[in-house]
């Protein structure tokens, strides 16, 4: 399905040519190569017929086909879709169709008819001249178009403007010369059977003779045979014989047409699809949709500005500006690809293989717009590959830049915990776990090129400080457990002490026990004699308790408890005196093997804790030197750690004046501009301004020389003659001159206004100051200097003239 459209007509209010966008935005979307197969011929005589067989359009549609004497076709025309056509070698294109206006209608001008053709020429891969009947003089002079198109047509541009013939056939079109309701026999003299191409080369020979005129008819052929040296002929019969249907031929049922015919058509149509390739121009490729579309803007453009249409031109400008169109699809399309590709890890590999897979997108997308020779293409390839290699630099710098803050976060929380559990009495296997389990972390957190950079320098800095303070830790609890054992060892030697004591208190006692036996024997006899004389007692009071012993049963009781038990008491006394004395003697005994026992225990105990108490000096002594090793690399890492943090103070300081350089750099950069200007001024008026100097200089010496002449008067106080005499050798005064030369000197220079925030001012204001100062001189020859001074240029010299005097 398709519809014809306007490609180009011509506006008669403003004499040009106009496009059609329809057309265009058509053209544009072919994507691949394109042929052009475009018919020309006088007005009424069937063009649009022989398009509308080759869209296989023959009972109504396809391009506009009239009955009468006006012209249909206005302009240039094609359809609005290209049909894909493959070739015998295989490959594939599309095949545009153009139908033109005829070039000598009765409403046209001379030079219409010339740029109508020329631009069917120029825009066309294979160029189809329509004509009725043979070749004859007549036909050839109709084509005397050729002739004035080659001398407004150029291939390449001259100094002159003037076009020419000269190399132009090589970049014209398949020409075929259809001759309509042909009927003559293609016999030569004898009978002979000839070709229509020998029949179309016949008629371009020179015509013998000479003469105006001959030399006229002899030009116009040797222009159809320069211009289109690609050059065929085709011929068709009458497709019917009834004039009447004629008129409507193209809405005729196929068969209703001369069977001769039909195979002529077939023919044709082959041919022209055979032949009919895309269109190239030197080195730049086969010719596409855009370039199409390109190409007639150009040779357009060219006729409305009334400049001679250039071939080479046209196609460098088309090629130009695909190239540039390539260059904004490949950046797009290596935009949407990183886009496509979701967020990347800020790890160098993975990010080339995103840019080259990017770059292989955008480079695919630029080989599908791009067309033109190598040196235009591999120019606008490196321009869009420069665009995307700085995208990629600042994606990644930024990529890298986020990694590498994130990797100091984890470090800084990383030295917190570990610092912590250090704290937290955490010994150096739990220690080490902490930073095994960190680094385990941080291997999946962190990404970036300073990734194990970072992590080793922090490793070399956390591990020394966390390990010194276990140690010391550990060392503080082995000093705490060795005086711990110390103590109690003067303890045990302390209770080994006392528990000889007790054994020979024991061993006195137990003597004792012994006298108190011979006591208590001594008692029991005496206790024996009572009980004898207690029975006697007893019996002579028996009747008493007799009597009693109702009423006072319980004395009685205790009566006869005394009486019974009184012997028994004394015995039971006794035996239980001597029994608790031997039991003492027994425990004494008991308690004294056991004190021995225990003694030999603790001398043995002591003997132990004497070796554990020695074992536990070497221990001590050993962590004592471990400890002393450990604190000789934790003094060392400290000192290098200070080091560094003082070479970090110094690269922060360095930082800090490379920001302040660089803010400073815009407002240098203005001023800049400005000094540029008012350097030249002032080269303009540099006599006048070393004048100006001079005569500075002059009051200062002047000054200078009062300063002296009265420091010489204050000198002398009036100690003899000479002391005003501003001519007296300075070594006059023992010395005193030369103080005072100095003196007034440096009287003649102020002090330096704000030299302490130097970093802080720009160029102009240090030489502001400098010159406010008295340091002209300085400000000059630092000005002049070659190389140009930079800021810290400046900042050296601020500090030094205010260190000098202060």
């Amino acid at each position: 399905m398709g519809t014809p459209l306007e490609l180009i007509k011509y506006n008669t209010d403003s004499g040009t040519f106009e496009i059609g966008k329809a057309a265009l935005d058509t053209l544009r979307k072919v994507k691949g190569p394109v042929a052009v197969v475009a018919v020309c011929g006088r007005a009424r005589q069937g063009k649009s017929f022989i398009l509308n067989q080759l869209l296989l359009k023959s009972s109504g549609g396809g391009f506009q086909v009239g009955a009468t004497h006006r012209p249909c076709t206005k302009g240039l025309w094609m359809w609005s879709s290209p049909q894909q056509v493959t070739a015998a070698d295989g490959s594939k294109h599309h095949l545009v169709l153009l139908d033109t206006e005829g070039i000598d209608a009765y409403d046209q001008t001379a030079q219409y008819s010339t740029q109508i053709f020329s631009l069917a020429v120029l825009l066309s891969s294979m160029f189809v001249y329509n004509q009725m009947g043979g070749i004859d003089e007549s036909a050839l002079d109709r084509l005397s178009l050729v002739t004035e198109m080659t001398k407004h047509v150029r291939v390449r541009a001259a100094a002159g403007s003037a076009g020419g013939e000269e190399g132009l056939g090589e970049h014209s079109p398949v020409f075929l010369w259809l001759l309509r309701d042909f009927y003559l026999q293609l016999e030569e003299e004898g009978g002979r059977k000839i070709t229509p191409r020998d029949y179309l080369e016949t008629a371009l020979r020179p015509v013998p003779g000479a003469g105006p005129a001959v030399s006229a008819k002899n030009g116009i052929r040797a222009s159809i045979a320069g211009l289109f040296p690609n050059r065929d002929c085709f011929t068709l019969v009458r497709p019917m014989h009834d004039e009447a249907a004629l008129s409507a031929m193209d809405s005729l049922p196929r068969d209703k047409l001369r069977p001769e015919f039909q195979a002529g058509v077939k023919q044709l149509t082959e041919m022209i699809l055979s032949r009919a390739q895309p269109k190239r121009f030197g080195s730049m490729g086969a010719m596409t949709g855009p370039v199409l579309a390109g190409l007639v803007g150009a040779y357009v453009g060219a006729m409305n500005n009334g400049a001679v249409p250039t071939i080479a031109t046209a196609w460098q400008g088309v090629a130009e500006s695909e190239c540039r169109r390539g260059c904004d699809a490949a950046e797009a399309a290596y935009a949407a690809a990183w886009a496509a590709g979701g967020a990347v890890a800020a790890e160098e590999a993975e990010l080339e293989a995103r840019h080259q897979s990017c770059l292989a997108a955008a480079r695919a997308a630029f080989e599908d717009i791009a067309v033109g020779d190598e040196a235009i293409k591999r120019a606008h390839e490196q321009r869009w590959q420069a665009s995307v290699a700085a995208r990629y630099k600042d994606v990644r710098g930024r990529l890298l830049a986020e990694a590498a803050a994130a990797v100091n976060e984890l470090l800084y929380r990383g030295a917190s915990e570990v610092a912590a559990a250090a704290r937290g009495g955490a010994d150096l296997p739990a220690l080490q776990q902490r930073l095994a389990a960190f680094v385990a972390g941080y291997d999946k957190a962190a990404a970036g090129p300073t990734k194990w950079v970072k992590l080793a320098a922090w490793l070399g800095e956390t591990w020394p400080a966390a390990a010194g303070q276990v140690l010391d830790r550990q060392a503080a609890a082995a000093r705490s457990a060795a005086e711990a054992a110390a103590r109690e060892a003067t303890e045990l030697k302390s209770q080994l002490a006392a528990e000889r004591q007790r054994a020979e208190q024991a061993e006195r006692l137990a003597a004792d026990a012994g006298a108190s036996s011979a006591s208590l024997q001594t008692q029991l006899a005496a206790l024996q004699q009572e009980a004898a004389r207690l029975r006697a007692a007893a019996d002579q009071k028996a009747a008493k308790v007799a009597a009693l012993e109702a009423q006072m049963s319980e004395v009685l009781l205790v009566s006869e408890r005394k009486q019974a038990s009184a012997g028994e008491l004394a015995e039971a006394r006794v035996r239980a005196a001597a029994s608790e004395a031997a039991a003492k003697v027994a425990e004494v005994t008991a308690a004294l093997t056991a004190e021995r026992a225990r003694a030999a225990s603790l001398t043995a105990d002591l003997e132990g804790l004497t070796v554990r108490c020695g074992a536990a000096e070497s221990r001590l002594a050993a962590r004592e030197a471990e400890a002393d090793e450990w604190r000789g690399k934790y003094g060392r890492e400290a000192a290098a750690r200070v080091e560094l943090q003082g070479q970090r103070d110094q690269a922060r300081d360095a930082l800090a004046l490379l920001t302040m350089e660089r803010d400073s750099a815009a407002r240098e950069r203005d001023a800049a501009r400005a000094e540029l200007a008012a350097a030249r001024a002032d080269l303009a008026a540099e006599a006048g301004a070393k004048g100006a100097m001079q005569s500075r200089l002059d009051e200062l010496v002047a000054e200078a020389q009062a300063a002296r002449a009265q420091a010489f008067g204050v000198s002398t106080g009036g100690g003899g003659g000479g002391g005003n005499d501003e001519n007296a050798h300075p070594d006059a005064n023992g010395g005193a001159a030369p103080a005072a030369a100095a003196g007034a000197a440096a009287a003649g220079r102020g002090p330096l206004a704000d030299a302490g925030n130097v970093g802080a001012m720009t160029v102009q204001e240090i030489k502001d100051a400098l010159t406010q100062a008295g340091f002209m001189d300085e400000v000059w020859a630092l000005t002049n200097r070659k190389p140009a001074p930079k800021k810290a240029d400046w900042v050296d010299l601020m500090r030094r003239r205010a260190a000098a005097q202060q």
